[in-house]
């Protein structure tokens, strides 16, 4: 059992670290909030970030399979990428329910 918890807590790195910083976390709530997709800029003015800061963020985001991206002229539009978040959230599911199940 202590092998499935390691094995799901790698799986659930790359989630884990995207969702445990507070700036990604305000910008998945402002992706939720807009009305569609949002350039750097729109999204490093609502942080209060600068937009190098913001790009990196956005970065660990996509990285982590949270975020699309597709240009638009010069710009980069990010938003939530609904469809994977079933795939994405189900290690982070069974992590729980192994560490659970484990403890009792």
């Amino acid at each position: 059992m202590s092998g499935d918890v390691a094995r799901l807590f790698a799986q659930s790195r790359p989630l884990l670290t995207a969702l445990g910083d507070e700036r990604r976390q305000d910008v998945i709530v402002f992706l939720l909030e807009s009305a569609g997709p949002r350039n750097v800029g729109d999204i490093a003015a609502r942080l209060g970030l600068s937009q190098p800061a913001t790009s990196h963020h956005l970065k660990i985001l996509r990285d982590a399979g949270l975020l699309t991206v597709r240009r638009s002229g010069a710009q980069r539009l990010y938003e939530l990428d609904a469809a994977a978040y079933p795939r994405l959230l189900a290690p982070l599911r069974d992590l729980a329910e192994t560490i659970i199940t484990c403890a009792h």
